[in-house]
């Protein structure tokens, strides 16, 4: 995929800020070993020049013992959560970063994910306490951070934290859905004061809602894509993109 330029911002499939270059996006996947020690992935889109990966992220979780990083197919899955949602026709706003599990597929693997996806954030830290302490025209180091929250509008999102989870064993001949779950709740005095009527008095410390992987998939709520896409987007409009761009420049020297 190429993008050529011009003096003015483009935004669309193939990229945005162009400035008299071409360039072209490629998906990027980077292994990494995280706190326990345990290999995961990162994919992302990105120049394919400059594998600087987004700042907004999603975690996604396999809990079959027979999940590795080579037998979920990274590259075909990250096309696949994206056809026929919002995402196939946008440049990919966030990165994802898959881990493996062998968990028991019960209510203790929710537990277990997002557990070791506390012990992860704190590990990696979130990508606010990054930017704070990032110096102006230095080129970033290490793995980027995590989403310090997931709320963007306080009044109809009610938790912190998110991660996807996939129990099968193949998604790609599986139509088994994908668990998105929503845990870490606002405060029930917080929630007192934007709840409305008809919903829960109550908030559960975890919600969970199924998604389709891919077209076809038993849906539940939908595409976990088109989840991940109305996410994502804002955020990383108004408060991601801007900085990871100048990232980029840094690195390549302002092309």
């Amino acid at each position: 995929m190429t993008t050529h330029g011009d003096d003015s911002s483009v935004t669309g499939r193939e990229g945005t800020r162009t400035r008299n270059r071409i360039y072209r996006i490629k998906p990027h996947i980077l292994p990494f070993t995280e706190h326990s020690n345990t290999q995961s992935l990162l994919l992302f889109e990105g120049r394919e020049s400059c594998p600087l990966p987004p700042l907004y992220t999603f975690s996604l979780y396999f809990t079959h013992k027979a999940a590795n990083t080579t037998t979920i197919h990274p590259l075909d899955l990250f096309t696949a959560i994206r056809r026929g949602t919002p995402l196939q026709h946008y440049p990919c706003p966030f990165r994802l970063e898959f881990s493996f599990l062998s968990t028991p597929s019960s209510p203790t693997s929710d537990e277990t994910c997002i557990s070791h996806y506390h012990a992860e954030k704190q590990h990696q830290g979130d990508y606010t306490a990054q930017l704070a302490s990032r110096t102006p025209g230095s080129s970033p180091t290490g793995l980027p951070g995590f989403v310090p929250s997931y709320i963007d509008n306080p009044s109809y999102e009610f938790y912190h934290g998110l991660l996807f989870i996939y129990q099968g064993a193949g998604w790609r001949t599986e139509k088994e859905a994908v668990r998105c779950d929503s845990f870490d709740p606002i405060s029930q005095d917080e929630y007192d004061g934007v709840g409305e009527e008809g919903e829960e008095e109550v908030l559960e410390g975890v919600e969970i809602v199924m998604g389709a992987v891919k077209e076809g998939d038993e849906g539940g709520a939908g595409r976990a894509g088109t989840r991940m896409f109305e996410r994502a987007m804002r955020r990383a409009e108004n408060e991601t993109g801007e900085v990871w761009q100048e990232g980029v420049d840094d690195i390549v020297g302002g092309f």
